[in-house]
């Protein structure tokens, strides 16, 4: 799992999402960037790709966006989910405070993956 470009200051905004998948369960963090190609993924047993980009300076988030894909052998990934979201965001600490629990279902045999998000303030 990629890490964000920079360490960010006390204070700044942290995403943590919980995500979901069979019997497995992943905590991503992703701190806000400049690059979005730096935005921390988790692929789940081939056949989900999580992804969390977090845009915007250390002290300050511009937009999330959150986007699963469907990955299927021998082809290219395809995006079966994806939201973004715009200031004013919920500060709440607790997941799933800022997207609420989502449910995405894969095309082939309709598998499912859960996943929900909050963004925190960053404790020294």
């Amino acid at each position: 799992m990629p890490a964000a470009a920079a360490e960010p200051e006390v204070g700044s905004p942290e995403l943590f999402c919980q995500i979901r998948y069979a019997s497995e369960t992943r905590t991503l963090h992703q701190f806000a960037t400049t690059d979005p190609y730096s935005a921390a993924t988790a692929d789940f047993d081939n056949r989900f790709r999580f992804r969390a980009v977090v845009l915007g300076s250390s002290g300050q988030v511009d937009h999330i966006t959150l986007t699963v894909y469907e990955l299927v052998k021998e082809a290219p990934p395809v995006i079966i989910h994806q939201v973004r979201y715009h200031a004013p965001f919920n500060m709440h600490n607790e997941i799933p405070a800022l997207t609420g629990w989502n449910h995405v279902y894969a095309n082939y045999l309709g598998r499912e993956l859960r996943y929900g998000c909050a963004l925190q303030s960053v404790q020294s």
